[in-house]
């Protein structure tokens, strides 16, 4: 692997993927309706000459090939992937610090989870693969830029895809931007990096009446409050103290006047988990909960949305040695730091269940820019100087990965993306590009 190269025209290339970043920044599109952004990442991937399949409702899959191995051996293949989608958000128009460069021309939607900086950051690998692998290395490099990974679970159409005709894949590598690291640094882990979840949303009917005669009527309240206070216990006296688990009900809708008994309310909420037999426990205390709480308070449940326990992102042993070792040889020892777990969920974990793979956390924080924000913040901004550390990252990963042919132990879900669906309690997912 030429290392002296990969950095070098990373930072040459900087200065595009600064473009690219500003461009998908100023035009976000929401899950899984990301028409014009793939359109944009087509016209980008004809200019570089990079071959690609639009897969509906799935993203695009490119395809960089490098030389046949001479000795009639199996070229390794390696999948680098990126998300597409925004959030469905405003986004101010300061950062941590005062005015950001760009904004989003699209009310309501914005990057507020660095998806812009992810799609810079591999279109700049792609223009640096493309030219370092062909006639030079053996094996294939993928690029998956996704959509739908905001809860749009449009994975599953690419996962159909691939299985329909057999695409081999040995490992895959993605990247997600940090603000709480500092920029240009990464944190690389192996086992848990981001959680499994279940998502719900419970509607209650109950009977409706005057303010004045609560015996006459069944509040859907009453029965909320209860379920509310027995979900409390549930982590105490269901899930192991090993495990971590949260819960959290971010909506509650009910009721408009205050002399009056409503007849419905409608809650909402996630558990997030890195043991998805802990997610699967909740799961059951939680519908046993809302079942026995009706029946006490004469009320009816309907399940809207009660999805999961989904798979955990678990980083493979193996992939994630091979991306440090690979970014220690790009910028030495002290690029690499330690992080925060945090409980947040992503798609990459479907791939994770077929493939040895690893999602790095790459920092972009820098208080001088401001910076400092969460994601999912409306003041969360990134420095883009660390894209040029993201694009040679990935170039690294997938070079290193070629070139060594590793074999890495590994049980992948034997399944298909359905039994997947299934195992998941998921239902299909939404299609766009067909209506």
């Amino acid at each position: 692997m030429n290392i002296e190269e990969i950095v070098r025209r990373s930072g040459e290339i900087l200065d595009y993927a600064v473009e690219m970043r500003r461009h998908f920044h100023r035009h976000p599109e929401p899950t899984s309706r990301e028409f014009e952004t793939i359109r944009f990442l087509c016209g980008q991937l004809d200019r570089m000459g990079i071959s690609y399949v639009n897969i509906p409702d799935g993203g695009i899959l490119a395809e960089i090939s490098g030389k046949s191995p001479e000795n009639g051996e199996t070229s390794p293949h390696v999948l680098l992937r990126a998300d597409c989608d925004a959030l469905t958000m405003e986004e101010s128009p300061e950062n941590g610090r005062g005015p950001r460069c760009c904004l989003s021309a699209n009310s309501g939607v914005a990057h507020m989870c660095g998806h812009d900086g992810h799609m810079a950051m591999l279109l700049g690998a792609a223009k640096l693969l493309s030219e370092m692998v062909p006639g030079n290395v053996d094996g294939t490099v993928y690029l998956l830029f996704e959509r739908g990974e905001e809860g749009g679970n449009c994975i599953y159409y690419v996962m159909k895809y691939i299985q329909a005709r057999k695409i081999r894949i040995d490992s895959c590598y993605a990247i997600h931007v940090d603000p709480d690291l500092p920029s240009g640094t990464f944190w690389i882990r192996e086992g848990a990096s981001h959680a499994g979840n279940v998502n719900f949303e419970i509607g209650l009917t109950g009977k409706g009446g005057h303010g004045s005669r609560p015996d006459l009527s069944n509040s859907p309240i009453d029965c909320f409050v209860s379920i509310m206070n027995q979900l409390k216990d549930v982590r105490m006296k269901y899930i192991s103290p090993t495990d971590l688990l949260t819960v959290n009900i971010g909506s509650v809708q009910c009721g408009q006047k205050r002399n009056i008994v409503p007849e419905y309310l409608e809650f909402k909420g996630t558990a997030r988990f890195y043991s998805q037999e802990a997610g699967g426990i909740f799961k059951e205390k939680l519908d046993a909960i809302v079942k026995s709480n009706a029946v006490l308070y004469g009320c009816r449940p309907e399940y809207k949305v009660f999805s999961g326990p989904s798979l955990p992102l678990i980083n493979n042993k193996e992939a994630a040695a091979i991306a440090a070792e690979a970014v220690t040889e790009l910028f030495g020892p002290g690029c690499l730091t330690e992080g925060k777990l945090g409980l947040g969920s992503e798609s990459f974990s479907t791939l994770a269940a077929y493939y040895p793979s690893v999602m790095a956390r790459l920092g972009v924080r820098n208080e001088d820019l401001g910076a400092t924000a969460d994601l999912h913040n409306p003041h969360f901004d990134l420095d883009e100087e660390a894209l040029k550390y993201g694009i040679a990252s990935h170039a690294a990963y997938a070079i290193s990965y070629l070139e060594r042919r590793p074999h890495i132990p590994f049980e992948p879900f034997e399944g298909t993306a359905d039994d997947l669906l299934k195992l998941m309690n998921r239902p299909v997912p939404k299609r766009y590009d067909e209506s």
